[in-house]
């Protein structure tokens, strides 16, 4: 491992001890640390804001960071790879990111918050990069005004929880959407997650302008004879009923007893008590305009449930496709610039939308986003 000079103490600092560090991988690589140390020394960044940059043959993925410090570098470009959902890398990929990035950039790859990839490199070596990516299987998009990678959890690959095949779903919606992820003609970016039941372990409904949720339409199965087991080897029937946030569980006795009138169908119970099961009616709720950001007049924002169930039956995601798409396209024709999916639902009306895609309008969507449940 090369050695970290004496420039650098700060960097040196966050390198000690037995846990991965970041630094490590930065040393191991051509990253410019001395930029890292002049924003830890400064209490703020090196790098000022960027943003998107035309490449002949790449109208999207690409992008820029200026930088506030041109003595040391004059700015940080980048490609943004589209990943695969639930992030599935196997290791002949992650040899080949390896390699592209070793070639044509600083030798380091980045694993974003936002679910996609990014190579940094420099302007000149952007084309022979992307053509490589493709010639292993790989694109890049999501920059700019554009359909942003579609993520998912890991879905039923691994997890036992799993209402619909969640990496199934986004892969078709990148697929059929490829085009909208790589020629940015929104009002402003979309942001897309597909979560596999309503644990929503990627955050889908927090943070995303669309969100795709596996749920259930009939009722938590409850095996006895399960329950039964759990019960002799110490299973807490209190902190049971205590787990339900609708209070829709009860006992009888050694007989637990659903409310169906006040079950909200999340998974509360079912993380608790292995003898608790979901119900078998199963599809996806269609939840849009969550966005972490601070920006437009409603600041952060939950998502609106407006369609709380589309039926899925034997991995056909046509209907959620359709869905999808005439929403993309009325918020493309009637948004103003700028303006983020949760922000127009909010101007126009969830009402007023649902109208005009055709679609039934249910009782959930008058609910205030900041209140909205299944």
């Amino acid at each position: 491992m090369p050695e970290i000079t004496r420039d650098f103490p700060l960097c040196r600092q966050l390198m000690a001890g037995l846990s991965p560090s970041h630094i490590r991988e930065m040393v191991n690589s051509s990253y410019p640390l001395a930029m890292y140390e002049s924003g830890l020394a400064a209490g703020e960044s090196a790098y000022g804001h960027g943003g998107y940059i035309s490449i002949p043959e790449l109208p999207a993925g690409v992008a820029v960071r200026n930088s506030r410090r041109p003595d040391i570098i004059q700015e940080s470009s980048y490609i943004r790879i589209l990943s695969p959902p639930g992030g599935w890398l196997a290791a002949a990929t992650l040899e080949r990111l390896a390699e592209c990035a070793e070639k044509y950039g600083r030798g380091l790859v980045h694993f974003t918050s936002g679910g996609t990839i990014e190579i940094y490199t420099d302007r000149r070596q952007m084309l022979p990069l992307v053509k490589e990516l493709n010639a292993g299987g790989l694109d890049v998009g999501s920059t700019g005004d554009d359909l942003r990678c579609l993520t998912a959890c890991c879905g039923p690959v691994r997890c036992e929880m799993a209402l619909v095949d969640a990496p199934a779903l986004a892969t078709y919606l990148g697929q059929r959407f490829i085009d909208d992820q790589q020629y940015p003609g929104y009002p402003q970016k979309v942001k897309s997650a597909v979560a596999g039941c309503p644990n929503d372990c990627v955050r889908a409904m927090m943070q995303k302008d669309h969100s795709f949720v596996g749920v259930y339409r009939d009722w938590p199965q409850i095996d006895a004879d399960l329950l039964a087991g759990w019960l002799r080897k110490g299973g807490d029937p209190a902190m049971l009923l205590a787990a339900c946030p609708a209070g829709a569980l009860a006992w009888a006795g050694d007989t637990l007893q659903l409310d169906r009138g006040r079950c909200w169908r999340c998974m509360a119970c079912i993380n608790y008590c292995p003898a608790i099961r979901p119900g078998r009616e199963r599809g996806v709720a269609w939840v849009a305009g969550g966005k972490y950001g601070h920006r437009g007049p409603q600041g952060p924002m939950v998502g609106y449930v407006l369609v709380p169930f589309i039926p899925v039956k034997d991995d056909d995601f046509t209907a959620i496709g359709d869905i999808y798409g005439a929403f993309l396209e009325f918020w493309a024709d009637n948004a103003r610039k700028k303006e983020r999916v949760g922000d127009f639902i909010a101007r126009v009306g969830p009402v007023k939308i649902l109208q005009e895609l055709g679609l039934e309008v249910e009782p959930q969507i008058l609910l205030s986003p900041k209140r909205n449940v299944y």
